[in-house]
């Protein structure tokens, strides 16, 4: 493109020499730059219009992952730089032509990170468009696009360093090697991490929302990120922990994810019972407990449950609470259900209960077993037996007389004065 009519303008304003080169130099180099914010400003209108327009009937995970990810604002980004670049040789000619060497050297660095942006836009595309996915909590891709993007930032700076010393990319890659050793200290976390992150999503050993237990870290919460370097992680305590990626797979951890997807929580849990109150039961009060806790006469009970006379309250009150336990609309019966005594202990004879709740969220889960357990403690005395619980010696407090008694005291110390007296 032709500029010599800012020459021949400045020419007739009576510019000339030195002046005149350097005005011309000026002008054209702010002419460049406006058309190159113009162009930019009506690459970047003409995409958005499109785009929406496009975009405005699409699945709204893409709707969301090319828009808000910047990935066409970005593309908007290469009019103007393709436009300064085919200028440079028009507007730097004759005294100046030593100046394109180093400017389109800037121009084909700042190409080179222009383009490096779009292709970082296009990894958030992906990572946004695969947080719709049914599989995203199962197979969290943060740490693949962590990786790519450091890839493409790391060939971004081979290149950038190629232009400038006028170098092919491939003559930077074969001195590359040798400075693996300083690149494994420097990126010793992010490549343990990456490898680590691999593992981790190759076995679908832990999601986001899962809950995990890590006890060497201080980690019990819910999986909030899954990174290329760390683990997000939010306790129940509303802190927040930073987990390097590869602890997880060094260390131990318990992944509750299971429990939640069976739909069953587990209640262990035990009563103790104080073996001093331990009996046989007559007939009659069998006969009564049948009647009121089982709904059924004392000989069916004892067929159902295959038991003789004599029958102990601790064998009434584990068969009832057995039958309870399973009757219950928010226990699952088609899991474990196991009500039986423990060894005794100086605490008490343990009658533990093991079964697993329907509700595997916190607060629901414990309301249930809360229940459960205060309605036992409720009618344990039915069945003559009481709750162990330890009472210490007390110490015996002398009681201060009262203000009667410190009379009479004293006139009987006068009178036992007198008699003394009298003696």
């Amino acid at each position: 493109m032709d500029l010599n009519f800012i020459n021949e303008w400045l020419s007739q304003l009576g510019l000339e020499g030195d002046l005149l080169t350097y005005a011309v130099l000026g002008i054209q180099s702010v002419l460049v730059i406006i058309a190159g914010y113009i162009i930019y400003q009506v690459t970047r209108l003409i995409i958005n219009k499109t785009i929406h327009r496009m975009l405005r009937k699409a699945p709204e995970r893409w709707y969301n992952s090319l828009v808000n990810s910047g990935f066409f604002k970005r593309c908007a980004n290469l009019a103007p730089v393709l436009l300064i670049n085919l200028f440079i040789p028009v507007v730097f000619v004759d005294d100046f032509e030593k100046w394109q060497g180093p400017l389109q050297t800037a121009v084909g660095i700042y190409l080179t990170w222009v383009i490096t942006s779009i292709l970082l836009a296009l990894a958030n595309v992906v990572s946004i468009a695969y947080e719709y996915s049914s599989k995203a909590k199962e197979v969290p891709i943060t740490g693949v696009i962590q990786v790519a993007k450091l890839i493409l930032v790391l060939m971004a700076i081979i290149i950038s360093v190629a232009i400038v010393m006028n170098k092919s990319p491939m003559y930077l890659l074969s001195g590359f090697g040798a400075m693996t050793a300083i690149l494994m200290v420097v990126f010793r976390d992010t490549l343990m991490g990456f490898v680590a992150g691999v593992q981790l999503a190759t076995n679908r050993m832990v999601g986001i929302g899962d809950w995990i237990q890590v006890p060497d870290s201080d980690v019990d919460g819910t999986v909030q990120e899954v990174g290329l370097i760390t683990v997000k992680v939010e306790n129940w305590d509303k802190t927040t922990v930073y987990l390097p990626t590869y602890v997880l797979i060094h260390q131990s951890f318990k992944n509750w994810q299971g429990m939640i997807n069976s739909g069953g929580r587990r209640i262990k849990r035990s009563l103790m019972l104080d073996l001093d109150s331990a009996q046989i039961l007559d007939d009659d009060t069998l006969e009564s407990l049948a009647s009121s806790y089982f709904n059924e006469s004392l000989d069916e009970w004892l067929n159902r449950h295959q038991i003789q006379n004599p029958v102990s309250n601790l064998t009434a009150f584990r068969c009832y609470v057995q039958d309870y336990i399973s009757g219950h609309e928010q226990i699952h019966e088609d899991m474990t259900l196991m009500v039986r005594l423990l060894e005794p202990t100086a605490s008490g004879l343990p009658l533990e209960i093991y079964a697993f709740s329907k509700q595997t969220s916190w607060a629901d889960y414990e309301q249930i077993q809360s229940i459960l357990f205060e309605y036992l403690y409720t009618i344990m005395g039915d069945f003559k037996l009481s709750y162990y619980q330890y009472f210490p010696k007390t110490q015996t407090i002398k009681k201060q007389p009262s203000e009667q008694q410190r009379e009479t005291n004293d006139d009987e110390d006068d009178q036992d004065s007198k008699d003394k007296d009298d003696q």
